[in-house]
């Protein structure tokens, strides 16, 4: 096993994973319209759950109000047969003083029954109207599942391939904890995860390197072996340029640099 053949190795899974990422970001968003249905779907389920449960308060409200209604009507009734039974005048004055007191209480109580009645009855097409976009919604949100669920099943099938491809790349060349952290890297690092080194730059975070840094580098490369960037943690290649052009790419960088302090 070459030298080469492990960097070449790795460059070639870097441009495979940076295809996957790509579309394990897409799978990531895709759903972002069905979530933002899904949401609309729980709002209206949800408003539909309160138009419910006050639905029911206020009809517990008005079988109360008719039962307590019905008890006045009956006080009022019985009050008004004892009337024909009068026969003092003092007698008449309490009873005619609690007939009053029951037309009263009737009254309040049929007037509040008719109210929550009336309350009730606009609920009630409060529900059928909310009943009506839930379930419109609820369509809309499985239309969504459905479109998105066929072009899941496709991007799925387009990273089981650069899954299947990867393991082919690394072969025996890559040992697996070598490939899993990698992988690790070039997710964090916006799918870059090798990068060369230009002079004595980092091509991946534009740093400069310590010049003994590059030299043993440049060492570990001839015994097949690589090292990774002390700033930004890629692993790092030395890549010989033409000497002029390495020697203005490090005087710029070195003068960048100067720049900033």
């Amino acid at each position: 096993m070459s030298e080469n053949e492990k960097l070449e190795c790795l460059k070639s899974l870097q441009d495979v994973l940076q295809k996957k990422f790509e579309l394990e970001s897409k799978v990531e968003n895709l759903p972002a319209n069905l979530r933002a249905e899904e949401a609309k779907l729980k709002d209206a389920n949800s408003t539909y759950l309160k138009l419910t449960e006050r639905y029911n308060a206020v009809n517990e409200e008005v079988k109360s109000l008719s039962f307590r209604y019905e008890d006045a009507f009956t006080t009022r009734t019985g009050y008004e047969k004892q009337m024909e039974f009068i026969n003092t005048q003092r007698e008449y004055e309490a009873l005619t003083k609690q007939l009053e007191e029951a037309k009263l209480s009737e009254q309040t109580l049929l007037k509040s029954r008719n109210q929550k009645r009336a309350e009730l009855d606009k609920i009630n097409v409060e529900l059928d109207a909310q009943e009506k976009i839930c379930e419109e919604q609820k369509a809309v949100v499985e239309a969504e599942r459905q479109q998105i669920s066929g072009v899941l099943d496709e991007i799925y099938a387009e990273i089981d391939s650069l899954n299947n491809k990867c393991i082919e790349i690394k072969g025996n060349v890559i040992s697996d904890e070598l490939y899993s952290k990698f992988t690790n890297i070039s997710k964090k690092k916006d799918g870059l995860g090798i990068v060369p080194v230009h002079g004595q730059v980092c091509t991946g975070c534009d740093m400069v390197l310590p010049m003994q840094f590059v030299i043993d580098l440049r060492l570990k490369q001839e015994k097949n072996d690589f090292d990774y960037c002390p700033y930004c943690s890629r692993i790092l290649w030395f890549e010989k340029l033409d000497p002029e052009v390495e020697k203005n790419f490090i005087f710029e960088q070195l003068e960048s640099t100067k720049a900033d302090f």
